[in-house]
């Protein structure tokens, strides 16, 4: 069978671009991604917070590094905790360029504009895809196709792997600020329904007299906590209303949608792999996404690669991804799953509780909590359950 390229990456995002970066600086495999914008910069969603090892493990140059943080600040409707754990704050924007062009310069070849509407499938197997760009339609056909289109899980959920409708979905808007930021360079997190009913409000550092500040929620606990206030509303308030900054003047805007699971789906078939969002690559408990995707689009590229060299892109040879995802989240990531449920729907009393135990958090225990490997037994400590959450277990069992 005639191929146009040994590897076929469907979007440009962080995980997209990091697959085809991975592939092409370790084999002299054809590699084209495909991505619909017109720039790889327009696809504008992520706050852009992340930790050391995405700075250190993909060489983010420090041009793309906005402002960086040695704590970060938990608050409740009342309370406040700090942990010593840093972190980074990327201009996402800036990072989709580097990734892109990096690829580009070691082979991969990148196209813009270019929306796939679904996978070649032949006898169970991909094969391809079928797209539309400004010439009209036409189709590509790969060895290995990778659906990297983040929750709108193009090809996931054409294939039955990630069931979107079933998924928790939430909705983040943030502002890129330019003005006064008097926290201390901290990386602030506040659960107060006052502020984010049914999720979380945040600041973050980003270099001199800048900062970034969003809401985000999820849908389900929303609708219990929330008044009907939509999510721009709910950030004017945010940005406008607490006296430890002070807007001059707002200099972009970033909105997106989540939708995930406890990430526990297939990610390979005969000839496909999923990263990121488009498989629920992004960890639970808190919602970061750039550290798992990237993650994932690396062990995808690994296993991928062992594959073409073997001449074999079978589902048994492309599961490997699978079991190394689960043997690393697993069943953690579920237990997460399970507690970002709570989270989210705590009342007032739990939500200072909850930032009170935060605080208790030995350094070591912090750190372990920051890479999401805090055990059950450390995390229902951490968790201030109520004898309403009762009712709750039978729907959190079924998670299990």
């Amino acid at each position: 069978m005639e191929y146009d390229y040994d590897c076929i990456v469907v979007g440009g995002g962080p995980a997209g671009l990091q697959f085809a970066r991975e592939i092409v600086s370790n084999s002299d495999r054809s590699v084209v991604v495909l991505e619909r914008n017109d720039d790889l910069r327009a696809n504008d969603k992520s706050t852009g917070g992340t930790f050391e090892e995405v700075i250190d493990r993909y060489d983010i140059p420090e041009d793309v590094i906005m402002g960086a943080n040695d704590t970060i600040t938990f608050e409740g409707p009342t309370e406040r905790s700090r942990l010593d754990i840093s972190g980074y704050v990327l201009d996402f924007p800036r990072l989709l360029a580097f990734l892109g062009d990096d690829a580009a310069a070691k082979g991969a070849e990148i196209r813009l504009g270019t929306t796939v509407t679904k996978p070649i499938l032949e006898s169970g197997t991909v094969h391809g895809v079928r797209y539309r760009d400004s010439d009209g339609e036409g189709k590509l056909r790969g060895k290995v196709t990778i659906d990297a289109t983040g929750p709108n899980a193009v090809i996931t959920s054409d294939l039955g792997f990630f069931d979107t409708e079933t998924a928790q979905r939430g909705i983040g808007l943030e502002y890129e600020i330019e003005g006064e930021y008097e926290t201390d360079d901290t990386m602030l997190f506040n659960f107060d329904h006052e502020n984010a009913p049914g999720g979380y409000a945040w600041t973050f550092p980003a270099g001199d007299d800048v900062f970034k500040a969003g809401v985000c929620w999820v849908d389900e606990y929303h609708a219990r906590h929330g008044n009907g206030t939509p999510i721009h509303e709910a950030v004017e308030r945010w940005v406008n209303d607490d006296p430890r900054w002070h807007v001059e003047r707002i200099r972009a805007k970033h909105a997106g949608k989540g939708v995930w699971n406890d990430s526990r789906n297939q990610r390979a078939t005969d000839g496909f792999m999923a990263v990121g969002d488009s498989i629920s690559s992004i960890n639970p408990l808190f919602g970061e996404g750039i550290r798992p995707g990237m993650a994932s689009a690396t062990m995808a590229a690994t296993v991928a690669t062992v594959a073409l060299r073997a001449d074999d892109v079978s589902e048994t040879r492309l599961r490997q991804y699978d079991r190394r995802w689960n043997e690393t989240r697993g069943g953690r990531w579920r237990l997460q799953r399970i507690l970002s449920d709570l989270l989210y729907d705590f009342d007032t009393r739990q939500q200072d509780s909850f930032v009170r135990r935060a605080g208790r958090l030995s350094a070591t225990k912090a750190e372990r909590l920051r890479q999401y490997d805090l055990g059950m037994l450390d995390l229902a400590k951490l968790y201030p359950f109520a004898l309403k959450d009762v009712s709750k277990v039978p729907k959190l069992l079924r998670r299990l």
